[in-house]
């Protein structure tokens, strides 16, 4: 699965010689933490961050005649003053795990995603990364259940699970087994959970339930 696909398209982008009172106004209004920053021809130059505008304001410390002087002249700066020009980007060919590594990374929480020539066409979120990893291990289908059996590290492992479950008429529609883990993680559609467990019971595997576990899913 790729960033193209769960990215916000053609974000709000805004360019070096905008006001940083007006970059402020905007990311209030739209609710946003974070916007790029292009230059006329839509290539991303850098990013500014509330962060970033709450650090260019004087402290509240001052008194207030010399803070009302600073905060009128840093309100009229252009916001290419304030913004982070070593940014990280991402491609929209870039798969969902290449947006977890940056993300993790960087400790950031939005990552612009720019074409072959530098151009932003999308964000991609920590928000937009969760509904992703949502959907590819069907979290939101109906019936959806999450089980998790003790790990016997034998070779036929996965297909024995599989084939009891298959002979039942259980669709199971995930299979992880972790390297080095203790566990096996299944993701099956049913709505009889105490029937799979006595198929996989049968079958020779130990589902683990509780420890925050539930046994409805």
């Amino acid at each position: 699965m790729f960033v193209k696909d769960y990215m916000t398209h053609n974000p709000v982008t805004v360019t070096p010689d905008r006001s940083i009172s007006e970059v402020r106004d905007l990311l209030r209004n739209k609710g946003f933490r974070h916007v790029p920053v292009v230059d006329a021809d839509g290539r991303l130059l850098g990013v500014v961050t509330d962060r970033d505008i709450r650090s260019a304001f004087p402290s509240f410390l001052a008194s207030n005649e010399e803070s009302k002087g600073q905060w009128e002249r840093i309100a009229r700066t252009p916001v290419e003053a304030i913004m982070s020009t070593n940014v990280v980007s991402l491609t929209g060919d870039a798969t969902l795990d290449d947006a977890l590594l940056i993300l993790d990374k960087k400790k950031v929480g939005a990552v612009p995603v720019v074409n072959e020539d530098k151009r932003v066409v999308g964000v991609f979120s920590i928000r937009d990364l969760m509904r992703a990893y949502s959907q590819l291990f069907g979290l939101a289908e109906k019936g959806s259940v999450l089980i998790v059996l003790k790990n016997r590290n034998e070779i036929d492992s996965l297909s024995r699970i599989l084939q009891a479950l298959e002979v039942h008429n259980i669709l199971c529609t995930r299979v992880v087994r972790p390297i080095a883990s203790a566990y096996i993680y299944l993701r099956v559609q049913t709505f009889n959970l105490h029937a799979v467990y006595a198929i996989l019971r049968q079958a020779g595997f130990e589902p683990v339930i509780g420890a925050g576990i539930s046994q409805e899913g």
